[in-house]
C-alpha cells in the first residue's frame, strides 16, 4: 500500500459515502459531512493525488470523484470492517435452514433467497455439478425380464434412475451380481473419472454377461452427459433496478441477460479457483457484461472437497462489509450442515 494514513482516510471515507448515496464525492461534502482534521482544500489536494494514482475517477469535471475499481479493491483488501449479522437474526437463519434441509437442492435453493434478502442484490448458487459428483451406490433393479432402472446415488445425495432395456433379457441373480461389480469399481469415482478403460476392465471381470454390461453402462452415461452442465438458482434478479447505476435500460437489459445464461454465469462465479470468500470487481471479472459489477463469492464442500458457489451479484457499488459478512455466515451454516449430513 503506497498511500500515507490521511489519503487512506480519505479514500476510505470516500468509499463509505459513495456506497451509501450513489453521488460523487466533492471534498466541500467531505469537509462539512465529516470530521477529517483538514482543510476542504488539503482534501482537494489529497483527492487530486488519489485520482493520479488510479484510486478515483472523476465522472464529469464539474463532478466530485468517485471510487475506480482499483480503489475498491484496496478497501476490500485493506479497509474493510466486515459487519456481523445481530445474534437474533443468525439463529433464526440457521434454524430456517435447517428446516428446509431435505436434499441438498431444497437447502441451496432457500440459501439463494436467504442471501438476496439480506443483501438486496442478486443471489446466484451454483449447484453441485453431478458430473463432479462422487458414485457412492448403484443399484441395479429388473422391472421385469427386458427392462432394469439403474438406481444411482451420489454423494451430494442426487439419485438418477434411468431405464435400461435389454432386448435378450437378463435374470435376477445376474442382475444382482452386476450390481455389485459395478459398486465395487465405480464407487467413489466421478463421472468424467469413468472411461473406456474402465469399461473394458469390467467386461472382461464378467465377460458372460457382456451384453448387460454393453447395454447398461453407455445407457447410463449418456443420461449423465446429459444432464445440464450448469444448475444455477437466481434470486433477486430484479434487485438491480434499486440502483441508480442501473436506470439506463440498455445496462439493466445487459445484466437481465447476463443472468439468463446460465453457462456464462457459472463461467464468472467459478473462476476464482480461492476457497472461502472471494471478490471479483468490475474489470477483473471474465466478461464485458459484468464489467460494471461485482461478485463476491463463497464456497460449500463435501468431504472438504468443493462442490458448489454461493455468489452475490450487484454494482461495483456493493456494500461490501454487509455481503461479505452475510456470505461468511449462510456459507458457514451450510458447510456446517453438508459435513453432519454426508460425514
Amino acid at each position: 500500500m503506497n498511500l500515507d494514513d490521511r489519503k487512506i482516510k480519505i479514500l476510505q471515507t470516500i468509499i463509505r459515502d459513495y456506497i451509501e448515496t450513489a453521488e460523487p464525492v466533492g471534498s466541500r461534502t467531505l469537509s462539512k459531512k465529516y470530521n477529517l482534521g483538514v482543510s476542504a482544500a488539503t482534501i482537494r489536494n489529497e483527492m487530486a493525488d488519489l485520482e493520479d494514482l488510479g484510486y478515483l475517477i472523476q465522472p464529469h469535471t464539474s463532478a466530485g470523484r468517485i471510487p475506480s475499481d482499483k480503489g475498491y479493491r484496496l478497501y476490500v483488501d485493506n479497509l474493510m470492517e466486515i459487519k456481523m449479522i445481530a445474534n437474533l437474526q443468525r439463529k433464526n437463519i440457521k434454524n430456517n435452514l435447517v428446516r428446509q434441509f431435505g436434499e441438498v437442492e431444497q437447502l441451496l435453493q432457500y440459501s439463494s433467497k436467504i442471501i438476496s434478502q439480506l443483501t438486496n442484490y442478486t443471489s446466484a448458487v451454483l449447484a453441485p455439478q453431478i458430473k463432479e459428483n462422487r458414485i457412492k451406490h448403484i443399484q441395479l433393479v429388473p422391472i421385469d425380464t427386458e427392462n432394469i432402472i439403474t438406481v444411482m446415488v451420489t454423494d451430494t445425495g442426487i439419485i438418477k434412475n434411468p431405464l435400461v432395456n435389454v432386448p435378450e433379457g437378463i435374470s435376477y441373480d445376474k442382475v444382482e451380481k452386476v450390481s455389485n461389480l459395478l459398486n465395487k469399481k465405480l464407487q467413489g469415482l466421478t463421472i468424467k473419472e469413468i472411461e473406456g478403460e474402465l469399461l473394458k476392465e469390467l467386461e472382461e471381470e464378467l465377460y458372460e454377461f457382456n451384453s448387460l454390461i454393453g447395454s447398461v453402462m453407455p445407457k447410463l452415461f449418456n443420461v449423465l452427459e446429459g444432464i445440464e452442465d450448469v444448475e444455477l438458482f437466481l434470486t433477486g434478479t430484479t434487485n438491480i433496478f434499486n440502483f441508480p447505476e442501473f436506470n439506463d435500460v440498455f445496462k439493466a437489459k445487459t445484466f437481465l441477460k447476463m443472468l439468463e445464461e446460465k453457462q456464462k454465469m457459472g463461467h464468472l462465479i467459478s473462476a476464482s479457483t480461492d476457497e472461502g470468500i472471494s471478490i471479483s470487481i468490475g474489470s477483473e471479472n471474465l466478461y464485458q457484461e459484468a464489467k460494471e459489477c461485482s461478485l463476491v463469492t463463497a464456497t460449500y464442500k463435501i468431504n472438504d472437497n468443493v462442490i458448489g458457489k454461493l455468489s452475490v451479484i450487484g454494482p461495483t457499488r456493493m456494500d461490501y462489509s454487509n455481503v461479505v459478512g452475510v456470505m461468511n455466515q449462510i456459507s458457514q451454516y451450510i458447510n456446517e450442515l453438508l459435513r453432519t449430513r454426508y460425514r
